[in-house]
């Protein structure tokens, strides 16, 4: 199997994929880490796995500044929704649309079939959103991105020196 990094990179994928299933015990919601199928489907058709783990990075995170939704700010409609589901999507008004009144943002969720977790879902995408209009690069969207995009420099800086140890070692004992 190749290198993660290389995996990511591969020209002529047909498709490349980042699954983030929690494969963990019942108590993965207590550990800081979760499992997830990284998959690369070449250009014969096979298809390459390799496991990735996510730090969890609330704790590194600053929730200070996120805005806090206020109902009297909200306007929430429940509209029907499409897609798959057939008759039963078709009928029922469980897609949820809300706006935020002072900004005008508008957010639609239709992720389950379930009106109270669309109502949920939608409220955290309407967060995220005015967290991302308000606060810009503090963020917690940017946040992440900066973490994990610092987590993975360590690990390469990590996985280079152990080279150089390596063939540091190598010649110094004439393996080579």
């Amino acid at each position: 199997m190749q290198n993660l990094y290389q995996m990511m990179s591969t020209p002529g994928c047909a498709a490349f994929s980042v699954v983030r299933n929690v494969l963990a015990s019942a108590n993965s919601w207590r550990s800081n880490t979760a499992i997830g199928t990284l998959y690369n489907l070449n250009k014969d058709r096979s298809i390459e796995y390799a496991q990735v783990r996510y730090k969890s990075l609330k704790r590194f995170l600053d929730f200070s500044k996120v805005p806090k939704l206020l109902e009297e700010d909200l306007e929430e409609q429940y509209v029907r929704g499409s897609g798959p589901g057939g008759s039963n999507v078709n009928k029922t008004n469980n897609a949820v649309v809300l706006k935020h009144k002072p900004t005008g943002i508008i957010v639609k969720s239709h992720e389950t079939r379930s009106q109270w977790d669309n109502r949920k879902i939608a409220r955290e995408k309407m967060i995220m959103k005015l967290d991302n209009l308000i606060n810009g690069e503090n963020s917690i969207e940017n946040q992440e991105r900066a973490l994990q995009t610092k987590f993975i420099k360590e690990k390469q800086a990590q996985k280079k020196k152990l080279r150089d140890m390596k063939a540091a070692f190598k010649e110094r004992e004439g393996l080579t």
